[in-house]
């Protein structure tokens, strides 16, 4: 009974230093993993005619979600672009994937960029403020003369230079919410579809716009109460061809998912909108000018 209870002791010390280890294991993953995030402030000093931004980059991770960057006084928001990369050293591959948001400064003088939080893919980031020096407009440096020559308009050569004026163009698209059934019981699932259709005949030119922070406020309003939900987790969106009715559409899916009602009650969608960049086209476009203008619509 002795030799037994001491094989129990030793037995239970094993099992705790294993189940320790296997904790400290999860937590050490979990710092590496939440230092694949990384959030960099602009330069510490810029022309009044240069732009500024805040980078997000996530490191070997796909970018899921983020909340809103700051709004800075001094600065305007210009929008949001994003990049990718994917590296291969010494057979090691490692990617990263960024959203950078513009800014674009209001005036000269000292912009005090305030202290914030912000939520990437879940986790909540701190990041200190700093200072930026807004100078004159500084000289925008050529290196190429040939370049230089065909960022020109010709009709600057012949004193003919006019304001270009831009025409807004009726879209032909749509937001659209679809559902393969109209009616289940409690338990039987449904798949919803949200999606940008095009017109084969659209002539106004659209982006997408800050897709990702845009998607995550729609979802918060879209995603039924009283369902459990199973996402298709769309990652990369492309556009293919379908019809509707007449008519033939170029769809963009942006999120789809399967519904199980969880109760008898009706499955309710609200009504939800989304910006798109629209661009406004020069009513007598030339080829070396800027040819059209951008406008954002909510669709």
């Amino acid at each position: 009974m002795y030799l037994q209870s001491i094989a129990q002791r030793l037995a239970l010390e094993i099992m705790m230093k294993r189940i320790f280890f296997l904790l400290g294991g999860m937590l050490f993953f979990y710092e590496i993993h939440a230092q694949g995030v990384q959030i960099d402030l602009g330069p510490d000093e810029i022309g009044q005619n240069q732009a500024w931004t805040i980078t997000v980059t996530v490191n070997n991770d796909r970018l899921k979600n983020y909340d809103n960057f700051p709004e800075i006084e001094g600065f305007q928001k210009r929008g949001t672009s994003s990049s990718s990369q994917t590296n291969i050293i010494n057979g090691q591959m490692s990617s990263s994937q960024s959203i950078i948001m513009t800014y674009v400064p209001l005036r000269q003088g000292v912009v005090t960029v305030p202290s914030f939080k912000m939520k990437v893919n879940d986790q909540v980031f701190s990041v200190n403020g700093k200072k930026v020096k807004v100078g004159p407009p500084v000289q925008m440096q050529q290196s190429d003369p040939i370049r230089s020559f065909f960022d020109r308009d010709p009709n600057d050569f012949f004193g003919r230079n006019t304001p270009t004026e831009f025409v807004d163009i009726k879209e032909d698209a749509l937001l659209a919410l679809t559902t393969n059934k109209d009616e289940v019981y409690v338990g039987e699932g449904f798949t919803a579809t949200l999606s940008f259709l095009i017109a084969d005949n659209n002539r106004a030119p659209m982006q997408f716009h800050d897709l990702g922070r845009q998607l995550s406020e729609i979802l918060k309003k879209l995603r039924p109460a009283n369902c459990w939900e199973e996402n298709f987790n769309i990652e990369n969106i492309e556009g293919e061809p379908i019809q509707v009715g007449n008519k033939r559409y170029t769809q963009y899916k942006i999120y789809q998912a399967t519904f199980f009602p969880l109760n008898s009650q009706p499955v309710n969608f609200p009504s939800i909108g989304l910006e798109m960049i629209k661009f406004k086209v020069a009513k007598n476009p030339s080829f070396f000018g800027q040819n059209r203008q951008e406008d954002f619509k909510t669709f």
